[in-house]
């Protein structure tokens, strides 16, 4: 018998036993009633084996247990003392399966709650052939008169996609154990995993071979992702290790800490392989996520708008599809009905058609956002208004400088990927000149492949912009190596050869005019250094953009006559009209237009020639 596995394991095939051992002790989700891992993890077990199969939740979703066959005679050992005394809730959960498909209580489930005084009972039900649950019903106990927890109340059937409103129940629970105080289902989920992180320092990566904190990045992106950083471990290897990604020796190592510090969660500072995360779980007996997966989930956490939803998602199945992975146990299974027949069709097999065809979808999403994006872009063009797109390392202070210039509300906080929904703001001089103020996603060191694919359409506004701002922060010691990620990333969408200007933004940070100093001969382009937060240097950088547009920009003051109503439209679609005067002879029209748009025939219409204005800065 497995020392994680309970109840009757001996018909269990050693393949599902190891799967079943991945997930004891860790934490899946808080504030989930069941979690979607938990969830598929039953179906899966329960379809496999054909039997039941339950899980023992604590109220922060460890899995302390998971049992087979018959759940109501597991015993718990070392829960005895979680709650004492007959009036309190254990402060465990069950979750079971009923393999015939339904999903009621039986007396026996609702006998074994109330004996253990679990918090709450609830039955997955599974259709075996199909291979997926059914409905949804969970049972909670009630207090007596004497305070005893001897009544109880059943929520459901419900379909599975309303597992959602179970979520409430934490509360119920908690009310009725008398412990609601602090300790609530919105602290719960709020609460933190504890993560051990670990990187491989290549010799191409000087620049953190020398540092004291060659993973902060990493921690950053962790504490963004809501894990807090308990050790770090960076390893100077020639190359990863092809088996455990840092070595075994460290691994083992690891493992033996993660004990002491409680830490569920380990984080590698790279892309792994499904094989490579697979060794890591079973060596360190923690869960897994590499850098990918990571930054994934904080895309998906902080999109908002649809195309950014879709986006995300579209990376997330892009780099899933490679690595599904099958048991072993149920790769031969046969779908059942209209459109499945045939030679037969391997679980795994069918998972990957199923994720090409969600990505298929999705880039079909993707093209009608870019489509409309694309008409956007048009009409800003024709109506003449000068397109600055705002790029940078992520917290490099884009949204505060785009803020600072328009005077506006975009989402700014320090924090990593705070921008990922692009947004554009209208920067207003005193000339009544309009300049458009694009604030894209940032970029960072190893950007997964699959999210820079995805977001195209998006980064696409970095090629039709007219000037690029790239933003770098000054306080940053390692700003030479970010300032080169963002111009690599330029180039590889296309925009290499669009004029550019530089602002060392954080200034006014401990330190960081001596480290923009030290980086100011790392760009080419006209520099400003500029702090956002505080104001200075900000008129310089707003009045170089309104000058490098004056450059580029011919002024008119053309008297169109009535009968050539195609030139004054002309005008009007291309070109910024500042003055229009009705006369007896025509339409007297002054503005400005891009010299690109200027046409050799509008000239017999100006009574008084006006040159090019070249008196702004280069």
């Amino acid at each position: 018998m497995s020392e994680k596995i309970y109840g009757n394991t001996n018909s269990i095939r050693k393949a599902l036993l190891d799967y079943l051992e991945s997930f004891v002790g860790n934490v899946y989700n808080p504030g989930e009633f069941l979690p979607g891992e938990i969830m598929d993890m039953l179906v899966t077990a329960t379809s496999s084996a054909g039997v039941e199969f339950a899980v023992f939740l604590d109220r922060r979703n460890r899995v302390e247990a998971i049992s087979v066959g018959n759940p109501e005679s597991v015993t718990l050992e070392g829960f005895e003392d979680a709650r004492r005394g007959e009036k309190r809730l254990s402060g465990i959960r069950l979750w079971h399966t009923h393999p015939n498909g339904t999903s009621t209580p039986s007396d026996v489930d609702i006998s074994s709650m109330q004996v253990s005084r679990l918090d709450a009972c609830g039955v997955v039900g599974v259709n075996c052939e199909e291979e997926r649950a059914t409905g949804l019903t969970v049972t909670v106990p009630v207090r007596d008169e004497e305070g005893l927890f001897t009544d109880y109340e059943t929520f459901g059937p419900v379909p599975v996609w309303r597992t959602g409103e179970f979520d409430s129940l934490f509360d119920r629970i908690l009310e009725i154990d008398g412990e609601a105080g602090d300790f609530t289902s919105e602290s719960v989920k709020n609460e933190r995993e504890r993560a051990i992180v670990c990187g491989v320092i290549l010799p191409k990566d000087e620049f953190l071979r020398g540092s004291d904190e060659p993973l902060a990045e990493l921690i950053e992106l962790a504490d963004t992702a809501g894990a807090d950083t308990v050790a770090e471990y960076a390893q100077r290897r020639p190359s990863p290790d092809a088996r455990y990604y840092i070595g075994k020796g460290l691994a083992q190592e690891i493992s033996l800490k993660r004990q002491a510090l409680n830490a569920t969660l380990l984080i590698a500072d790279d892309e792994l392989s499904a094989g490579t995360v697979r060794n890591l779980e079973e060596i360190t007996g923690m869960r897994v996520v590499d850098r990918t997966t990571l930054i994934l989930d904080i895309f998906a956490a902080r999109a908002k708008s649809r195309e950014g939803r879709l986006q995300v998602e579209l990376a997330q199945q892009k780099y899933r599809l490679p690595r599904l992975i099958g048991l072993g146990i149920s790769l031969s299974r046969l779908g059942g009905g209209i459109g499945t027949r045939g030679p037969g069709e391997s679980k795994l097999t069918s998972d990957r058609n199923h994720i090409r065809r969600r990505i298929a979808y999705l880039e079909a999403e993707l093209k009608k956002v870019a489509i409309n994006r694309g008409t956007l872009r048009k009409e800003r063009k024709k109506n003449g208004i000068p397109q600055v797109a705002v790029v940078g390392y992520t917290n490099a202070g884009k949204s505060t400088i785009v803020n600072r210039l328009c005077d506006s509300d975009v989402f700014a906080e320090d924090m990593l990927f705070a921008t990922l929904d692009p947004s554009v703001r209208k920067l207003v001089t005193p000339e009544n000149r309009d300049f458009l103020l694009i604030d894209t996603v940032g970029f960072i060191r190893k950007l997964p492949h699959e999210l820079v694919e995805a977001f195209k359409s998006t980064l696409e506004e970095l090629k039709y912009a007219d000037l690029l701002l790239h933003v770098i922060d000054g306080s940053s010691p390692y700003a030479e190596e970010q300032a080169k990620v963002v111009n690599d990333l330029i180039s590889e969408l296309g925009a290499g050869s669009k004029p550019m200007y530089v602002a060392v933004n954080k200034i006014d940070r401990a330190g960081s005019a001596e480290i923009a100093a030290d980086n100011a001969g790392t760009t080419s382009h006209k520099t400003f250094f500029v702090s956002a937060a505080t104001g200075e240097g900000m008129d310089e950088l707003r009045d170089a953009i309104v000058g490098f547009f004056k450059v580029s920009e011919k002024k008119f003051d053309a008297l169109i006559p009535y009968t050539e109503g195609a030139a004054l439209s002309y005008l009007h679609s291309n070109g910024q009209i500042e003055e229009e005067e009705y006369r007896g002879d025509g339409v007297r029209v002054k503005g400005r237009i891009d010299d690109s748009l200027w046409k050799k025939e509008l000239e017999a219409f100006l009574p008084e020639r006006v040159t090019d204005d070249k008196t702004a800065d280069d």
